[in-house]
């Protein structure tokens, strides 16, 4: 789908998409609850029992539904529709993690005035390091090697 086709959200049906939804992650969990909010963009959440199923190793099954759900949700409105797929809130608190633990080690590089590496992170989680750190006084966050092992290296900021 292409992004030039951009729907306006307040022509969305919220209900239909939460239904459509529903009805599809039911083939993981017949219990599953769906809930979608509705801001500057669609934030789709599943309350589930086994959440883990849905979420799988390092966020990476969560990554491929947000896919589909992505897929599901342009199909029935007709375009594209900034959206966020998420199980149990699980992408918040991995965000309010990733930017204590990126806040604290620039903080041990400013102090200490040696780099530090991050573990090995996907894209969208390298992403919002360098967002929460481009403003971080002192030091700069480089991302180094390649996929699947690519890793943000935070360094004092050369003048």
């Amino acid at each position: 789908m292409e992004k030039e086709n951009i729907i306006d959200l307040k022509n969305i049906d919220i209900k239909k998409i939460e239904k459509q939804i529903t009805d599809f992650l039911k083939f993981f969990d017949p219990e599953v609850k769906v809930t979608v909010e509705l801001t500057d963009s669609l934030y789709i959440n599943a309350e589930t029992k086994d959440a883990g199923l849905l979420i799988g190793q390092m966020g990476q099954t969560l990554m491929t539904l947000q896919y589909v759900v992505r897929l599901m949700v342009a199909k029935t409105v007709g375009g594209y529709v900034p959206m966020t797929f998420d199980v149990g809130r699980y992408k918040g608190k991995k965000e309010d993690e990733l930017k204590e633990l990126a806040i604290t080690m620039a903080e041990n590089v400013k102090n200490s005035g040696y780099a530090q590496q991050m573990r090995p992170m996907n894209s969208y989680d390298r992403r919002l390091v360098h967002v929460i750190l481009k403003d971080f006084e002192g030091v700069e966050a480089v991302s180094i090697g390649e996929e699947p092992v690519r890793y943000i290296e935070i360094k004092p900021k050369t003048l």
